[in-house]
């Protein structure tokens, strides 16, 4: 059903810019290099960071705790690939969709509360708003999180952030 949704959406995507340059189709987006950086919250709410490979791929990664909950920490790192099957009609504005898969790390390390660590994949599926004169991005996603180590759970995280590109 993924691989459906991958192919169905990738045919929808806009056709990508012609570059030999890695990621110079991206800058064409928004101002900054290919790495932004900024803070999420969320699951987990903290640092966020996105490194774009090219015009169809990134890597993205977040690490922090979850808000109300002491001592929670966690981690997540995501291979997303970037599609574009949105036409804002704003030649300043872009709206490219993500959707990859990743790990999530996370765990309680207040002494007060039995802690326990929970590892598992995740899927990720979300929206970035780009700005062609600035190098910012705001960003809204959600991942269904399935735990396999230490207890067999599951969650659905999410997030909303922004990342500053330099």
């Amino acid at each position: 059903m993924l691989a459906f949704l991958m192919i169905t959406l990738s045919a929808w995507a806009q056709a990508p810019v012609q570059s030999s340059a890695r990621g110079s189709a991206v800058v064409a987006e928004r101002q900054g290099g290919p790495l932004g950086l900024g803070l999420a919250v969320g699951a987990p709410s903290g640092l966020t960071g996105k490194y774009w490979i090219g015009q169809w791929s990134a890597v993205q990664f977040a690490a922090g705790g979850d808000i109300g909950v002491i001592g929670d920490l966690a981690a997540t790192v995501d291979y997303v690939l970037e599609f574009r099957p949105f036409h804002t009609g704003v030649r300043e504005v872009s709206v490219p969709m993500h959707l990859g898969g990743g790990i999530n790390v996370g765990g309680n390390v207040d002494q007060d509360i039995v802690g326990r660590w929970l590892v598992g994949p995740r899927a990720v599926a979300g929206l970035t708003v780009l700005f062609r004169d600035l190098p910012v991005g705001i960003y809204v996603e959600t991942a269904p999180t399935f735990y396999l180590l230490e207890t067999f759970s599951w969650s659905i995280d999410g997030q909303i952030g922004l990342r500053y590109y330099r």
